[in-house]
């Protein structure tokens, strides 16, 4: 087989929380090792915590659509202003890319459920876990139709990865399920920690707290965990899912918190800590699968993916979880951080490069 020639490639993750931008690290790694030209597209704290694991990566302001939560457990009204506008946010999008591969003569665009950044002419990969989206319950009826809609949108893709294993291996359950596309390969699990040595002197805590996603959700779990850490008189530290805001380590009312921690030093923390709380989004389930570890699965009240990942995983039995209104009320056993059996389709790595070496040479 020939070597293939160097490609210039286009990465744009999702900007909904962190987890979309994490979950392309191990994607831009494999193509910069590659010899490969990358340039991520995202918004700035996106392209902030890419950049904290490829520093001298090529990167370009393109900010994706934004969501902002309400302070109760009903998400209805935000999540379906975001469903009516979808469609034209998609084509925003679609349009803007084209300046963009023109611009940087892009061969190839890799984006992270951003359903407008695929070019006819230009070969297109989505990376994706969800074929199908869990409809909140008053709109349970719509749930065929929203397959078919997210269908519609894949089949535009030369390929959809889903970073997921079939079957027995599966941690996405029924959002990864097949749905009709052919298009589709399983990448296995994407993590920001695979291949890496965790840290061996950095310092420690009982309670580590792992906070992602929009606001106002976001403050209220920061704050119902300090709360906890109070109530137990134990050393807390909060990682804020900010890397703007830098890893410098700071004390507020005897709780720790970082903005962002390098991944050899969080993954230290992650495994030496004795109580465990993370926002249940799917990236972070992923780096704690690879991690071979399990925390207490605290998912974004009224988004309801996080809700079924967090019910599906606790009768799988690798995660606990409980609804965050039930936080102060909370017997921290119930958080104890706990090792969890890999299955050994978990880690997804000689999965992920037999799907990039397959598309960089076809171009």
């Amino acid at each position: 087989m020939s070597t293939p020639r160097q490609l210039n490639i286009l990465v744009c993750p999702l900007g909904w929380g962190l987890g979309h931008a994490s979950r392309v690290v191990p994607i831009v790694r494999l193509l910069l090792e590659s010899g490969h030209r990358v340039v991520v597209a995202a918004d700035a704290n996106s392209l902030a915590l890419v950049k904290s694991s490829c520093p001298y990566l090529e990167t370009k302001f393109f900010p994706s659509y934004k969501v902002q939560f309400k302070r109760g457990s009903s998400q209805l009204l935000p999540m379906l202003w975001v469903a009516i506008r979808l469609p034209f946010i998609n084509l925003r999008e679609h349009r803007k890319l084209k300046k963009l591969v023109l611009e940087n003569h892009i061969d190839l665009v890799i984006s992270d459920n951003r359903y407008g950044l695929w070019l006819r002419g230009i070969m297109s990969v989505m990376v994706t876990h969800q074929l199908r989206v869990i409809p909140p319950r008053p709109f349970k009826f719509l749930t065929k139709a929203s397959e078919i809609l997210i269908r519609h949108w894949l089949k535009r893709f030369n390929h959809v990865w889903i970073p997921d294993n079939e079957c027995a291996g599966s941690i996405a359950g029924v959002l990864s399920s097949p749905n009709g596309l052919t298009n589709i390969q399983y990448i296995g699990i994407l993590s920001r920690f695979s291949g890496i040595a965790p840290a061996s002197n950095f310092k420690t805590w009982e309670m580590v707290v792992m906070v992602s996603g929009p606001e106002p959700q976001r403050a209220l779990l920061v704050e119902l965990a300090a709360n906890l850490a109070h109530r137990y008189s134990i050393g807390c530290l909060v990682v804020e899912g900010k890397p703007q805001n830098g890893s410098e380590l700071r004390v507020v009312d005897r709780i720790w918190y970082a903005g962002h921690l390098p991944d050899e030093q969080l993954a230290f923390v992650l495994r030496s800590c004795r109580y465990l709380l993370v926002r249940g989004g799917y990236s972070t389930i992923m780096d704690l699968v690879t991690l071979g570890i399990s925390g207490l699965l605290i998912p974004t009240p009224g988004q309801t993916e996080q809700e079924y990942l967090a019910h599906y995983l606790s009768v799988k039995g690798l995660f606990r979880s409980v609804p965050q209104q039930c936080l102060p009320q909370l017997d921290l056993k119930e958080a104890e951080r706990r090792s969890i059996p890999l299955h050994s389709e978990y880690s997804g790595s000689q999965r992920l490069k037999s799907c990039v070496d397959g598309v960089v040479f076809r171009l």
